[in-house]
């Protein structure tokens, strides 16, 4: 039952990013539907959620924390 639970978890976050990034996966490249001022600075990450307002996105942070907390729909953009 574990093996099953964990196996559900780690395709999970596999999904939301195209692997790009030093940590595993998860991550995405900075695209163009994300503006320029808006890329976390580098060495830190991003959550971004595609439906958002680049203003109303959450602030960067260290990407070995958030790329434990992305949630469906949402790609971490690495700076």
């Amino acid at each position: 039952m574990a093996a099953i639970m964990l196996l559900g978890a780690l395709t999970g976050c596999v999904a939301y990013g195209d692997g790009y990034g030093g940590y595993g996966g998860g991550y995405h490249r900075s695209g163009s539907s994300i503006p320029q001022g808006h890329l976390p600075p580098p060495g830190e990450c991003r959550i971004w959620f595609p439906d958002r307002p680049a203003g109303q996105q959450p602030p960067p942070g260290p990407c070995h924390k958030l790329r434990y907390e992305v949630p469906p729909g949402a790609r971490l953009i690495s700076g």
